[in-house]
């Protein structure tokens, strides 16, 4: 099966070799000819038409509609989300932490959709996501201490009742 596998693979790119050698030129003179010609032709630009202006901003405020609905429908998705998460934990009578931390989670999923969405340049979108990830990174660093200190005074405790010397 391997033997076949690296077949097939070299007989592909031997066709594909051939097939991107056939146009090629021979000498340094063809070449540069070529390099003329096709440098002519870039030079040549053609001037757009009005019509061709027009769609193009007729596609940009197309896309910017698009952008609109869909940070819109990420809003209420993350609202809904909101509500369902907090109306579930207080009907389990969960302590104030604890809706903290799922609040805070729904929180900022959202927002990193909505930034996502709704960044057009790159230093947008780093920016803010380092932002988000630092209050993320505050919310569930402060819960993890919270439930890690009463394990850590409980190995405190028997580590003194049973000292190890």
């Amino acid at each position: 099966m391997k033997r076949t596998l690296i077949g097939v693979a070299m007989a592909s790119l031997l066709l594909a070799a051939a097939s991107f050698g056939e146009n090629t030129p021979t000498t340094l003179s063809e070449l540069e000819k070529q390099v003329a010609i096709d440098a002519a032709k870039v030079g040549q630009a053609e001037p757009r038409s009005q019509e061709t202006i027009a769609d193009y901003s007729h596609y940009r405020m197309e896309e910017e509609a698009n952008r609109r609905i869909l940070a819109l429908s990420v809003m209420g998705m993350g609202l809904l989300s909101l509500f369902l998460v907090l109306v579930y934990l207080k009907s389990r009578e969960s302590p104030p932490d604890t809706m903290v931390n799922g609040s805070g989670l729904v929180l900022v999923v959202f927002a990193t959709l909505l930034v996502v969405i709704l960044a057009k340049a790159e230093q947008q979108l780093t920016a803010s996501t380092g932002i988000l990830g630092a209050l993320a990174g505050y919310l569930f660093g402060r819960s993890t201490k919270d439930s890690g200190e009463p394990a850590a005074t409980t190995q405190h405790a028997l580590s003194a009742k049973h000292p190890t010397n």
